[in-house]
């Protein structure tokens, strides 16, 4: 196997992270980030490689956010190979709200065992991603110089780091832009979903409401967050409603789910993003949904090592997440 690492090229930072496997679990090889700001992204992606060490003779694995790709989970009666390509065109033309001739198709059969209690039925992952995107992540790329690997979306690569084997998930990821989720039992994903507010949102919303500043309202989110007893709730007050419209969407999510059979209901909600350090923000899940919240670590099947220590200097580091789960792809 040659060497590889994993590359999150995010809104406003770019990261790399080789990772290798160890008898004891994962060990942190080389890391590395850095602030695009007005730069070129090619060029960042450079510098973040060079300085992280990792060589740039390394094939790379990237992904892409859910809100650039279209992803369903469909259910099929089971199928060849072959009958399945040919039918998965049919699911997509249900399934994706542009011209299919705009569109790279892919498929996955999904692991089912144990979870899925029909034998003649299976569920099948249709992304479809616009030819123009991946032409403009292939043209990056090469203007990096790099050798690509893999690409998947990002909550495939959280869901490598976070899925539980005996447990119920909830996989909640909040970016710059976007609030991913995922849903997963025994660690095979039921339902994903990307809605159009994130981090972002919340710094627009204490700008306009409160006359701030774009660094003051990322000032005020980072200490005050939806904590009331933090100035008499007043950032509280304005962030909450954002905070509930997603809960609204997690609930329609279970809603689906029963309707589509799976009765169980996630009984642990993992908070990954950078916006998963909201201050309040997983006390507040806890009293709105009645589950366990945690706020994920990438690291947890990582060992203790020199590398970790010295580079990942923060406790916790729930924006490394996708970066971590494309680096440890194929070391699984």
């Amino acid at each position: 196997m040659g060497t590889f690492f994993g590359l999150d090229i995010g809104s406003s930072e770019i990261k790399a992270l080789e990772a290798q496997k160890t008898e004891q679990g994962f060990k942190l090889k080389h890391f590395a980030s850095l602030a695009i700001q007005d730069q070129d992204p090619a060029e960042v992606i450079k510098a973040v490689i060079k300085e992280a060490g990792i060589k740039p003779t390394a094939e790379v694995n990237v992904a892409l956010p859910e809100s650039e790709v279209y992803t369903r989970i469909v259910t099929t009666p089971k199928l060849s190979e072959t009958e399945l390509a040919s039918s998965i065109q049919y699911e997509a033309e249900q399934y994706v709200p542009v011209a299919l001739s705009e569109v790279e198709l892919f498929h996955q059969v999904l692991n089912t065992e144990g979870v899925v209690q029909d034998e003649k039925m299976m569920k099948v992952l249709l992304i479809a991603v616009t030819k123009e995107r991946l032409k403009r992540l292939t043209d990056l790329l090469d203007k990096a110089q790099l050798i690509p690997k893999s690409l998947e979306t990002e909550l495939f690569s959280l869901q490598r780091v976070f899925a539980d084997n005996v447990k119920t998930q909830l996989l909640l990821s909040i970016n710059y832009k976007t609030t991913d989720m995922m849903i997963m039992t025994k660690g095979l994903p039921l339902f994903l979903h990307s809605m159009a507010s994130g981090s972002m949102a919340m710094t627009r919303t204490l700008m306009n409401d409160l006359s701030l500043s774009e660094d003051q309202a990322e000032q005020y989110k980072r200490t005050y967050g939806i904590r009331e007893d933090l100035l008499e709730g007043k950032v509280a007050n304005l962030l909450s409603p954002l905070v509930d419209e997603v809960v609204t969407q997690v609930e329609k999510a279970v809603v689906y789910l029963s309707q589509q059979g799976f009765n169980k209901r996630p009984e642990q909600l993992v908070l990954t993003g950078g916006g998963a350090l909201l201050p309040g923000l997983s006390a507040y899940l806890v009293k709105k949904t009645n589950m366990e919240v945690v706020v994920g670590d990438p690291f947890q099947k990582f060992v203790e090592s020199e590398e970790l220590k010295n580079l990942i200097t923060s406790k916790n580091n729930p924006q490394l997440a996708a970066v971590t789960g494309l680096a440890i792809k194929e070391l699984v």
